[in-house]
């Protein structure tokens, strides 16, 4: 195993010495040259006698070793153990919430009943299966994209859902409907799980490597999800043999699972400290520095991003009752934004107020829709540079319009109702060109990504 922070020494009668520390939470080891066995052997020192690693010590550092990543701590973000410590907890009462549906799951296939048949079982399971795979093709193409950027949000939204799947399990046989249709439906929703739950658990996973260790932090991770499942899976063999005859206890432990993995994953997923941007985080940042031109801390910015509600769920949500699509065709954001007779004079008007940017904005402030297109070469700071634009642009349009406070320094122009939309795009163009070099500055200040 790695050992880092090696230090030679020698003692006054000359004798070669050497300590190293298995990373930051590591206790010294002192090792010295003995002539006659040719070898190093480990010694104690007088100041490092009280520190001999107990055999509590030795099991400590045993379990480190096989369920966290290696070069704990430094290896991974400084959120990691917060945010596995409410995982764990979610891990664990999700077991045992399935347990119990599983429980339900079997009577309604009429296991110990004389007139339910393996084949109808069988069929049913395999109908149910195809149902959970059809979805699991729909959901990942309705809002795959979305899995990355947003990752805290449906992993909220993959955990409801799969409470929801073993809720209606649970509740199916008591139903006045056919189990088939209840398997397939709780299918559905557990195949959602498996979609947003494995994509958003990667995203994190990636978030949470530091040293280009995402299979280690990934493979640990899975790790400690065994265990905690074993721990789970003996907790419901005691359970359940007590509980599986009392309705009452079945449903108060079930509803106190799922009550306790709910909690547990929002508390995980506010521990997460992402630096990156996606469209929730930005739009606060962008809030906060045109209101008082101060960008806030990363911990701020996470704490601020809404996780059950609002712009992460609307790919197309911005600011005052706008929709902002970005990455858009040129020819289908013209339709949008022209009555038709003038589309020959917007097209004209944005080609040309962008004709030196990677990017273009078309909009049409008055139905409060803006559309982004991008040219080949757009770099990731041109991106948010468009965004940045988009976003000046909209409080321009509410400080004229609606009368919104907007200091004098990003106040682009006067304008009226009159004023065609692509002249003030334009002017908010120059404006959002002088100040953005400022804001950017600003926020790689503050340790943001900016992706």
């Amino acid at each position: 195993m790695e050992r880092q922070g090696v230090f030679s020494m020698k003692t006054n009668d000359g004798s070669l010495l050497y300590q190293e520390k298995k990373g930051k939470i590591g206790n010294h080891l002192t090792y010295m040259y003995h002539e006659r066995a040719r070898a190093f052997t480990r010694i104690t020192l007088d100041h490092e006698r009280g520190k001999i690693d107990s055999a509590q010590d030795r099991v400590a550092g045993w379990l480190r070793d096989v369920f966290l990543p290696q070069g704990y701590p430094e290896s991974v973000s400084s959120d990691y153990l917060h945010y596995q410590m409410w995982d764990t907890l979610q891990a664990y009462c999700s077991s045992i919430a399935g347990a119990l549906s599983l429980q339900a799951t079997l009577t309604g296939l009429g296991v110990g009943e004389e007139a339910a048949t393996p084949l109808a079982a069988t069929l049913m399971w395999l109908l149910k299966d195809g149902s959970g795979m059809i979805a699991s093709i729909a959901f990942a193409y309705w809002r795959g994209s979305q899995l990355d950027c947003n990752s805290k949000q449906w992993r909220l939204f993959a955990d409801v859902a799969n409470d929801s799947g073993h809720f209606l399990r649970l509740l199916g046989p008591l139903l006045p409907m056919p189990f088939l249709a209840v398997m397939c439906i709780s299918a559905v929703l557990m195949a959602l799980v498996g979609v947003a739950g494995g994509a958003t658990r990667a995203a994190l996973t990636l978030h949470q490597a530091r040293r280009d260790n995402m299979a280690d932090v990934s493979a640990k991770d899975g790790s400690q999800e065994t265990l905690v499942n074993l721990a789970a899976l003996f907790t419901s063999l005691t359970i359940l043999p007590i509980i599986a005859s009392s309705f009452l206890l079945n449903w108060i432990t079930f509803f106190v699972c799922v009550v306790l993995h709910l909690l547990a994953n929002y508390r995980a997923v506010r521990a997460i400290q992402m630096e990156s941007l996606n469209r929730p985080r930005l739009l606060y940042i962008l809030n906060s520095w045109f209101t008082s031109s101060i960008i806030p801390e990363v911990e701020e910015t996470n704490l601020a991003e809404p996780l059950l509600f609002g712009a992460a769920f609307k790919p197309s949500y911005f600011p005052f009752g706008f929709s902002m699509k970005m990455g858009c065709s040129l020819q289908w954001a013209l339709d949008c934004c022209s009555s038709g007779k003038d589309i020959k004079t917007l097209y004209l008007a944005t080609v040309d107020t962008f004709t030196q940017e990677n990017y273009m904005l078309c909009g049409n402030l008055k139905t409060r829709q803006l559309h982004v297109i991008y040219r080949p070469e757009i770099t990731v700071k041109q991106e948010l540079e468009a965004i940045f634009t988009a976003y000046l642009c909209v409080l321009n349009f509410a400080h004229f319009s609606e009368g919104t406070l907007l200091s004098a320094e990003h106040v682009a122009g006067k304008y009226s109702a009159a004023t065609p939309d692509w002249e003030i795009i334009s002017s908010v163009k120059g404006k959002s060109h002088d100040i953005f070099p400022l804001f950017y500055k600003s926020l790689q200040a503050k340790g943001t990504d900016g992706r």
